[in-house]
């Protein structure tokens, strides 16, 4: 199976789709994104869309020519069903909706497969008579997905002439192995690579995995959450500060990275971390249709035959991502450095310069999140 334990071919697959999404989107500033969340969505599309639409969202997820259809969806439902977590130290939840016009002509099949593997809440909402009143409800449901977090996915109402809407959120809260201590958190200065600022800066003395890259110019650590499911990974330039990451990451693949952390080692480090937070909205029209999805935006051409009998194209895909990195843990929700004195004999790990982050499934190899932070924003206390 795609998703069997032992399998990362699939998992490679949804971090390298994170990958070209992140390079494509070419935005400046933070960029947060959730790789699972954008796989899962177009998952679920992907079950009511036919011919070419159908033939594109397959290769842009990457599945395999000998996967039949139906073992990629289990394979999904069986993942999620791994993943999914509510405890007191780590909360992983994975929300999938579907919003359907009132009375329009849904293929049974359809909302059967979307509920089996992909626990989607199907829900029919009149957009036609009531855009505003259907945008808040689907607000609400994201609302209440994300723990709050992202409370107005859409600022506008949706268009009247609506007729589905898809929407996946994945909500983590995860508290750190060893938490930083708060009276150690400080200001410090953070280097943007354009100047430089203060930030709020953690700091401690941890025993982390740690790699040092020198063909990249860069090194990674990777900070574990309790329970050992999920880590933090940072990979950090070295040299002069930069705020343009899309030349490191040019350079990386997902089996790149899995490499890399296969081959990383503990090591006692005194370490420096912004306390941040991270928000990141955008369209992801324009993005997948230069990763080759773009029928399905395309009224002439997008085919959904196993979704409806009416004549219905995606108009956009919207994914929002908030991430809070605190002494305690970190906080993220998706719908879809000045040197330091270096204290004692400690390897030091200063993050106080833009850096490539991801938050990674250690079972599954799965990436909850993928980031390039280049400004931290103040977590509100």
């Amino acid at each position: 199976m795609f998703w069997s334990r032992g399998s990362k071919s699939k998992c490679l697959c949804v971090l390298q789709l994170g990958l070209d999404v992140s390079l494509e989107l070419q935005k400046p500033g933070n960029v947060v994104i959730s790789p699972l969340s954008i796989s899962a969505l177009l998952s679920v599309l992907m079950i009511g869309s036919a011919g070419h639409t159908h033939r594109e969202l397959r290769r842009g997820l990457r599945f395999e020519d000998t996967q039949s259809e139906s073992d990629v969806h289990l394979g999904f439902q069986r993942l999620m069903e791994d993943l999914s977590s509510d405890g007191p130290d780590v909360t992983l939840n994975v929300a999938n909706g579907l919003f359907l016009q009132r009375g329009a002509s849904i293929i049974y099949d359809f909302t059967q497969k979307a509920r089996t593997h992909y626990n989607s809440v199907v829900s029919t909402l009149d957009f036609h008579n009531s855009s505003v009143a259907s945008t808040k409800t689907i607000n609400n449901w994201v609302n209440e997905s994300t723990s709050g977090m992202i409370p107005n996915l859409f600022t506008q109402p949706l268009d009247p002439l609506t007729t589905f809407v898809a929407v996946n959120t994945v909500f983590f809260n995860g508290k750190w192995l060893t938490p930083f201590d708060p009276m150690m958190t400080k200001d410090r200065e953070f280097d943007t690579g354009a100047g430089k600022v203060q930030v709020p800066m953690m700091s401690g003395t941890f025993t982390l995995n740690y790699i040092n890259i020198p063909e990249l110019e860069a090194h990674m650590a990777a900070f574990p959450y309790k329970g050992g499911r999920q880590a933090m990974y940072i990979i950090l330039p070295k040299g002069q500060a930069t705020a343009n990451l899309d030349a490191l990451e040019q350079e990386l693949s997902a089996e790149k990275i899995n490499s890399l952390i296969g081959k990383m080692t503990p090591l006692e480090m005194r370490v420096w971390l912004p306390r941040m937070r991270l928000s990141f909205k955008s369209s992801l029209r324009e993005t997948l249709k230069k990763l080759h999805m773009g029928s399905m935006f395309n009224p002439a051409a997008a085919n959904f035959s196993r979704l409806t009998t009416l004549p219905v194209w995606v108009d956009d895909v919207v994914h929002e991502t908030v991430i809070e990195v605190t002494e305690e843990g970190t906080k993220a929700a998706a719908a879809t450095a000045s040197e330091f004195n270096r204290k004692g004999s400690y390897k030091a790990f200063i993050v106080n310069r833009p850096a490539i982050f991801f938050i990674r499934d250690e079972v599954s190899g799965v990436p909850l999140f993928w980031g390039k932070l280049e400004l931290p924003e103040a977590v509100s206390m």
